[in-house]
């Protein structure tokens, strides 16, 4: 402690490890404001090893160490039991600051759009069948509750609602799983016909509606129409309205991935996508509905290549793109690039640096470094 006009400071470091520091930006000072997002801050991670995030009702931040040279201090003007006895308020004229040293650094909080994996929650086939199969992996026999499923996702809640939806999630008997493709394909149709068979608005649907028109026909609970009604629908909540350009896009991808391994004739597949619709409905597929699903190695051929699968290092995500085509049209490489850079400018770089172009009668093509 220090005697003299100033302020005095005791320190002590006995109780540094129960402290850490952690940087708050505005943004996050924002959320701290609005109490639905402040009620929802959390830290989670996906397993004790992993990365630690700090997440609100609708963000999400990595937490990242930021280690320095600086000495940092946590100053009370409270005096604590491991300070009282080192000096006594009347021996002063000013009141004391107690600090705790604190480790030199403090955590960062960058905002994340995280890849939410939700393989770890096993399918669910149908009332028929007993047992749903998982993704694959260790955690094929994995019965887990929503809320549980949540505690491992290490993102916001808003983020995670969105991709719950997406992969057509749904709790049975406490038990979270992910509707099968297969069984999709096999209630779309019986569900839709039953909609029209009711007269019902497609723009305006109603779950207790949809769900005693359909259940004559398939014996699924509630919850499974429920999901695949807010998965192909343009609003989460009643009165649902039915996108068909959202639902003719999901049965095309789901046809065009049967065909990841080898290509297939691009007339063979939009003869199948056509048939494979609900008949009920009037729908047009448009190979434009599938941008960034696909690679077309030539005119007459197409092969499954979905862009969110593909590496998020630039340099090995061009690696994947030429190993599957060796030259694109700009606007056809666009859509697998856009996730990783959305400036026009900077794309133009990425370019420049793991490709080459050239204008061949006015259209830009993007080709490998070295190829023809």
């Amino acid at each position: 402690m220090s005697q003299g006009d100033g302020i005095p400071l005791c320190i002590d470091s006995t109780i540094a490890s129960r402290y850490r520091l952690m940087q708050l930006p505005p943004d996050i000072l924002e959320l701290l404001d609005s109490p639905e997002e402040a009620a929802h801050l959390q830290l989670k991670s996906a397993t004790p090893d992993s990365p630690a995030f700090l997440c609100a009702y609708s963000r999400t931040f990595q937490l990242r160490q930021i280690s320095q040279s600086n000495t940092l201090l946590l100053l009370s003007s409270d005096s604590s039991p491991e300070t009282t006895d080192t000096v006594r308020d009347e021996e002063i004229g000013s009141d004391p600051l107690y600090a705790t040293k604190l480790p030199g650094g403090y955590l960062e909080c960058m905002p994340s759009t995280p890849q939410i994996d939700l393989s770890f929650v096993p399918y669910y086939h149908g009332a028929d069948l007993t047992e749903a199969a998982a993704a694959g992996g260790s955690d094929a026999d994995l019965t887990l509750s929503r809320r549980e499923v949540i505690a491992r996702v290490p993102v916001s809640e808003f983020e995670f609602q969105s991709a719950w939806i997406a992969a057509m999630g749904v709790e049975i008997d406490g038990c979270a799983y992910r509707i099968s493709q297969d069984l999709v394909l096999r209630i779309l149709p019986v569900l839709v016909a039953a909609m029209q068979a009711d007269g019902m608005d497609f723009g305006a649907l109603w779950l207790d509606d949809v769900f005693e028109a359909v259940r004559n026909d398939e014996d699924e609970p509630r919850a499974v129409i429920e999901a695949i009604l807010r998965r192909f629908c343009t609003s989460p909540s009643e009165p649902y309205c039915l996108d068909t350009a959202q639902l003719t896009r999901w049965i095309g991808i789901k046809m065009l991935s049967e065909h990841a391994v080898r290509e297939v004739r691009l007339e063979d597949f939009m003869e199948k996508w056509e048939l494979s619709l609900p008949p009920a409905l009037d729908m047009t597929c448009d190979l434009s509905m599938l941008t960034g699903q696909y690679v077309q190695p030539t005119t007459k051929t197409i092969k499954f290549l979905p862009s969110a699968r593909l590496p998020v290092d630039p340099a090995s995500r061009f690696e994947r793109l030429f190993a599957a085509k060796s030259s694109w049209a700009q606007e056809d490489i666009l859509p697998f690039v856009a996730d990783i850079e959305s400036d026009k400018a900077k794309i133009n770089t990425l370019f420049m640096k793991f490709a080459k172009k050239k204008v061949v009668k006015g259209k830009t093509y993007i080709g490998k470094r070295g190829g023809g």
